[in-house]
């Protein structure tokens, strides 16, 4: 609770006990759906009729929900980036370099990352 505190000041900002707590179980359920993800994504390529595996690549991320979206969202990473990188800017940069890793050659990150079988089963 301090270092909750020390880091985000609802307590200080005038929030009453119940919204405080409610911030710090938002917070923890963030924490819980980072993850790190493994395999390879399908791309459609415009000369084939059916996807390609592209090459293998990892993604550390958070996810909105591991079990229905076991995947990263880039869009949504930069919502999650806010809170987390007040929490601990090392995991943030951290989870950030994950994600400008998967840049590919034009400068394009896909928006959403599906690697391995698990991903791909939801």
């Amino acid at each position: 609770e301090r270092r909750f505190e020390e880091t985000f000041g609802l307590g200080r900002k005038g929030f009453p006990p119940p919204q405080r707590r409610f911030a710090q179980a938002a917070l923890s359920e963030l924490l819980g759906g980072v993850g790190y993800f493994h395999g390879r994504s399908l791309v459609q390529s415009p000369l084939r009729e059916q996807p390609l595996p592209a090459p293998e690549a990892a993604l550390f991320t958070a996810v909105p929900s591991r079990s229905f979206f076991p995947r990263g969202f880039l869009w949504d990473e930069g919502f999650h980036q806010l809170l987390l990188a007040r929490w601990d800017p090392a995991l943030s940069r951290e989870v950030i370099a994950h994600w400008l890793d998967l840049m590919n050659a034009e400068g394009w990150i896909p928006r959403e990352q599906i690697l391995g079988e698990e991903a791909r089963a939801k």
